[in-house]
């Protein structure tokens, strides 16, 4: 296709379909208790609301979210692993393991996440890595692969050692990481489950730690964690289901349980009523019209292809940006790239679709490229 002149048309868009750009709220974030918290939005990146989001702090149990990724990532869920002698004697939270006997992987990453048991993050170490020493290096590798910078892993589990530690930035990060795999938000969404007895003789029935879980029916995750240290910790995702918008949180520095499940759930609740998951760009939507060269009064709609889906902020301002010519050289086929446009709120890029010709048109016939050139030359 030939293209005479290319022009940039830009359009500014205060509000689309409504939902996009309802008046900012002006009530500021809930004064949690936390030391150091954060919220963000994981499909933009946002961060919503935060308070000393990376001071380096223990991290507690939330370390448990890298075991189960590298356990995830490293082993098949039907694989089997013995339970150690030091992982039963470690103390803490507890799976209830027994030493000596044998799980699957699947069992271990229930007992690992759900009553958050130190024997089973003891155990998927060991069969993981060889040994605890070699698993927490391939933690800190992994920490460095994610862009953790501030993270460092002395042990599977998270009891307080000098060394480890975290920030609620870079929890969120690995949340973000974990909740990629379908078994690892599929476990962390329970609030009680069961495995195996000792030596395969009877039922454990595990409970979660999560207070939060049974506190806001949103909430689907992720990890708790508590020493003296870092004091109540948490790692929470929520999703509004009526928005399809989900957000992430985490905290260290809680006061009790009770306040770490109450002041997720205040967190969460006011960044979603926050956002809207909009359809800022409809398929077939024509945004501009072109001219058809020498071919006066005739023009084809530049209509967009792919519908464009964003999660908007309430009072973002929206921006479509359009690079498309001005005039197009017959013929034109229905379908045809014409240019593109893009989508900014609040000068950040959301998305980008192609224009194409709404409709075809032909090349001018003899009589109208006749009467076009008299036009220019008068």
């Amino acid at each position: 296709m030939r293209r005479a002149g290319l022009l940039t048309l830009g359009v500014a868009v205060l509000c689309v379909t409504g939902a996009a750009a309802a008046a900012p709220a002006p009530d500021p974030p809930p004064d949690v208790a936390a030391r150091s918290y954060i919220l963000v939005e994981p499909t933009t990146g946002d961060v919503i609301a935060r308070r000393a989001p990376d001071a380096v702090l223990p991290m507690a149990s939330t370390t448990k979210m890298m075991t189960a990724l590298l356990t995830l990532e490293r082993a098949s869920l039907d694989q089997t692993a013995v339970v150690p002698p030091e992982a039963a004697a470690i103390g803490g939270s507890s799976a209830g393991l027994v030493a000596g006997e044998r799980l699957s992987i699947r069992d271990l990453l229930v007992g690992l996440l759900v009553p958050s048991g130190n024997d089973a993050a003891i155990t998927l170490a060991d069969r993981i890595g060889g040994s605890q020493a070699r698993f927490v290096a391939m933690m800190n590798r992994r920490a460095r692969e994610l862009g953790l910078r501030s993270t460092r892993f002395v042990t599977p589990h998270g009891l307080d050692r000098p060394g480890h530690h975290s920030t609620v930035r870079d929890l969120v990060r690995l949340a973000e990481a974990a909740w990629k795999h379908p078994e690892f938000r599929a476990i962390v969404s329970r609030k009680r489950a069961t495995i195996p007895g000792p030596f395969g003789r009877g039922r454990r029935v595990l409970t979660n730690e999560n207070l939060l879980l049974s506190l806001d029916p949103e909430a689907d995750g992720v990890k708790t964690g508590h020493t003296a240290g870092a004091g109540y910790a948490l790692v929470a995702h929520a999703a509004r289901r009526t928005s399809g918008v989900g957000l992430f949180a985490a905290m260290i520095g809680e006061p009790s349980e009770a306040a770490r499940a109450r002041d997720g759930k205040r967190l969460l609740d006011w960044g979603l009523s926050r956002f809207s998951r909009v359809t800022v760009l409809r398929q077939g939507q024509v945004l501009a019209r072109g001219r058809v060269r020498d071919r006066p009064g005739v023009t084809v709609g530049y209509a967009v292809k792919g519908p464009l889906v964003a999660v908007v902020r309430s009072g973002e301002r929206m921006r479509q940006t359009i690079v498309a010519p001005g005039e197009l050289v017959g013929p034109v086929t229905a379908g045809q790239p014409v240019g593109e446009v893009v989508v900014s709120l609040d000068g950040r890029v959301v998305g980008r679709r192609p224009l194409v010709a709404e409709r075809g048109a032909s090349a001018p016939t003899l009589a109208e490229r006749i009467h076009a050139g008299l036009d220019r030359l008068l």
